[in-house]
């Protein structure tokens, strides 16, 4: 089974969501924000507002359309009263992010088994399946920079910006801010220069990097026509909604500067591995590859940070950590399942996993 998994590893990652929640999922009660979007996907279908958004009739224009879009089409095949069928596109974004940690972790020269564990344990963590329901923008946000963020480390690891490379990371970054604007620019996107200047040193020319930030400000300007459109098609509504979000986030939910550092138990049965995987100065001699884990460290660190400086906060906004989280954690567990299999006695690994358990 395990060479059958590792022989096909992206669709194992891809069945183990389907086959974890893509036929019970339905269970689960609507959310508020769900209904929202249920709501506004229905319109889309039935009033034609696709651009210009509404929910009930009124305008709704405080989330970007694209994660409405997908929903609708999902609601015009199978069904729009069917809540397992307008879930299904959250939970292959689910999918997505596991698919996109493996291939990440392989470029990061980490073993093949390593790589599945990695995206298994993305998979499995607590936030990143109940972000689906409890605030569904978010996985896709999340999940189209997270592929974005895979063509960007390939285009700094190759020095070159190829045609294919270049257009995936711009159709990937705009489709995460025609998802939710720029929340995972800063909470995913930038801790994740930050990491890689610490971790890899930035290596190319003067004109290299040029084109990468010009790459940057297209895929940005393509992902925020929306809000452009909107603006001028409607300015008083559209200005009244923009003024009410951004005072939110100095005077709705705000919580002191630690609020967020109990991060790690938001990876649910991950939390104590996570918590260990975060203390550098004990696993940064444990680990087989020392520089992949200082990016994967401070990629989850810098990203925890710049989200306490924000005032508002809430568990929620936390789910994009537990991506680089989950990459930090996989190296604690490939370290265990590699000490495991130097232990020669049997008691010994016995109790080994008494203890592990």
């Amino acid at each position: 089974m395990i060479k059958l998994i590792e022989k096909y590893p992206i669709l194992s990652l891809l069945l183990f969501v389907i086959v974890m929640l893509g036929f019970t999922i339905d269970a689960i009660p609507v959310t508020i924000m769900e209904a929202r979007n249920f709501i506004s996907a229905r319109e889309m279908l039935s009033d034609n507002n696709w651009i210009l958004t509404t929910m009930n009739g009124e305008a709704r224009y405080q989330k970007p359309p694209l994660p409405t879009w997908i929903t609708a089409v999902f609601g015009y095949i199978f069904g729009i009263t069917s809540v397992l069928a307008l879930r299904w596109p959250a939970l292959l974004f689910v999918a997505s992010i596991g698919i996109s940690t493996y291939l990440l972790s392989k470029k990061l020269e980490l073993t093949k088994s390593h790589s599945l564990i990695n995206g298994f344990i993305a998979l499995t963590s607590f936030y990143i399946i109940g972000i689906t329901i409890e605030a569904p923008w978010d996985i896709y946000t999340h999940g189209f920079m997270l592929m974005a963020l895979y063509q960007l480390f390939l285009l700094f690891q190759n020095q070159k910006t190829t045609i294919l490379r270049s257009l995936l990371f711009v159709l990937f970054l705009a489709g995460s801010v025609l998802s939710k604007g720029p929340v995972s620019l800063y909470v995913l996107f930038l801790p994740f220069i930050i990491a890689y200047g610490v971790a890899f040193k930035f290596k190319g020319g003067t004109l290299h990097f040029l084109k990468l930030f010009s790459l940057l400000v297209f895929g940005i300007v393509l992902g925020g026509w929306w809000y452009l459109h909107v603006r001028v098609a409607d300015p008083e509504t559209f200005s009244a909604i923009a003024q009410r979000e951004t005072s939110n986030w100095h005077s709705y939910n705000v919580r002191p500067f630690y609020y967020y550092w109990s991060f790690f138990i938001q990876s649910g049965l991950w939390t104590v591995p996570a918590f260990i995987s975060l203390l550098y100065p004990y696993l940064k001699t444990r680990v087989t590859n020392l520089k992949a884990y200082r990016f994967t460290f401070f990629w989850t660190i810098f990203a925890v940070i710049l989200l306490s400086v924000i005032p508002e906060k809430k568990s929620r906004y936390l789910m994009p950590v537990l991506i680089p989280l989950a990459l930090n954690i996989g190296f604690y567990m490939e370290y265990l399942i590699r000490e495991f299999k130097n232990l020669k006695d049997k008691k010994k690994r016995f109790l080994y996993i008494f203890n592990l358990v």
